[in-house]
């Protein structure tokens, strides 16, 4: 997780893979927005992040969503480099699961594409529900 402190020295980097974040939201949300609720600490970013070449390769941002009857870790948005879901997955899945814990969360959530649905599996998570949309007068991504 980035703290605090370093979030304005990733966020440059991030630009590129936060527009596609914008435009998995459908309007809901841009990239002003999605950067405000970090600098606002609504929410958490958690990148994959190689330091001998000063990149980073993705992200996944999350936020504490308090239900009535519990607390979960709920991702957000996640965006990266091809492969790089591969490359990182398992430690970054770890790593939430750590967090969510240590937060006292009941357990951890997100919508995803389809293609997550194996990957998601192999993680521990069960496939509960399937969200479709329909728009009005839009052109979907």
């Amino acid at each position: 997780m980035v703290p605090y402190g370093s979030l304005s020295y990733f966020i440059a980097q991030l630009v590129p893979n936060l527009y596609k974040s914008e435009l998995w939201t459908r309007g809901r949300a841009s990239v002003d927005d999605i950067v405000r609720f970090l600098f606002t600490q609504q929410m958490q970013l958690w990148i994959v992040h190689d330091p001998e070449e000063q990149k980073v390769h993705g992200y996944v941002i999350t936020e504490l969503k308090l239900y009535p009857k519990c607390k979960m870790l709920v991702v957000q948005y996640c965006a990266g480099d091809y492969g790089s879901l591969d490359a990182s997955g398992d430690v970054t899945f770890a790593e939430l699961d750590k967090f969510a814990k240590a937060e006292g969360c009941s357990g951890i959530e997100f919508f995803g594409r389809p293609g997550w649905k194996n990957y998601a599996r192999k993680n521990g998570y069960h496939v509960q529900t399937v969200v479709y949309e329909k728009y009005f007068n839009e052109v979907q991504p």
